[in-house]
């Protein structure tokens, strides 16, 4: 965790717009698109640490445009918690199906799976899937990644 400190609120502030900026400048299309109802997998911040999440609100402020009100879930919070994501945090979108299955499996992946590499094993499956009409791979589950 990265703490920092300030002499003024001003400065706060122009520290809190300019990393806004810098987040907003990171966001893909793709992660613009993303709306309420969309399931995802985000970036947790640790390494090993799948962070599943559900889009319950969007906002119509301009400098609120990239951030949604969401459910988070993960191994360390499996009740699940509710707060603003930035979308440039969202790694890729999953089916409402395989959201459930992992809330089924206490959002466990399999051990040592990261959450990036968690979205392009889905999205290499895709490719596969895609590849070879007569492999059966249910690659419902994984709609865009990174």
């Amino acid at each position: 965790m990265h703490v920092e400190f300030f002499d003024s609120l001003e400065a706060a502030q122009a520290r809190l717009r300019q990393a806004m900026e810098a987040a907003d400048g990171k966001v893909k299309p793709w992660q613009a698109a993303v709306k309420v109802g969309d399931c995802f997998i985000a970036d947790g911040g640790e390494e090993d640490l799948v962070v599943f999440g559900e889009v319950l609100e969007g906002y119509t402020e301009l400098h609120l445009r990239h951030y949604r009100f969401c459910r988070c879930f993960s191994v360390a919070c499996p009740e699940g918690e509710v707060g603003d994501v930035h979308v440039s945090t969202v790694l890729c979108l999953v089916s409402r199906a395989f959201f459930d299955e992992m809330r089924q499996a206490g959002w466990q992946m399999e051990a040592g799976q990261q959450p990036r590499s968690a979205c392009r094993m889905m999205e290499g499956e895709r490719r596969v899937a895609k590849a070879a009409s007569s492999v059966s791979i249910d690659v419902s589950s994984v709609m865009s990644c990174v």
